[in-house]
């Protein structure tokens, strides 16, 4: 059911980028499969952008945590291009806020790699270092499995 809605969700957002106006200025939109957000990508200059993400979660099953609201931002400096392939620099972070009040936020800063898979679909992963800094302080790194069917973020180019 979930690769169902995700396949669903691509083809809306194929359609909707040919039947509507880009919204606040969004050069992109898309998912991100690490973090379960929407995302929005904000072109700053030919090599600067800001990804946007929400996104929104619930699980009855959990006995606390129900309910999460997430929120992330991203600053994208393009380091290399090399065709279909663009590597970036990515800065920024995520926050998450829990049913109970809980909240979580972490920094990050690695690389985000994209490869451009047909005229206006690209994907991508992040990998770095993160820094938690609530509710607990922790450094690590991050990364995503890659993986045709999971781990991979994509967007739709206007």
């Amino acid at each position: 059911m979930k690769k169902l809605t995700l396949l669903a969700s691509i083809l809306g957002l194929a359609v909707a980028a040919h039947a509507a106006p880009l919204p606040l200025g969004a050069t992109a939109v898309g998912y991100d499969d690490g973090l379960k957000h929407l995302t929005a990508r904000l072109s700053l200059s030919e090599n600067n952008a800001l990804d946007l993400g929400a996104g929104l979660a619930y699980n009855d099953a959990l006995a606390a945590d129900k309910f999460q609201l997430g929120a992330s931002a991203y600053y994208l400096l393009k380091l290399q291009d090399w065709g279909p392939v663009d590597n970036h620099l990515a800065l920024g972070g995520n926050l998450t806020v829990y049913s109970d009040s809980d909240l979580d936020l972490k920094l990050f800063a690695g690389l985000q790699p994209e490869v451009t898979l047909l005229e206006r679909l690209i994907v991508s992963i992040r990998f770095g270092g993160e820094v938690a800094l609530s509710p607990d302080i922790a450094i690590g790194t991050v990364g995503q499995p890659i993986s045709i069917v999971n781990g991979l973020n994509f967007k739709v180019i206007w």
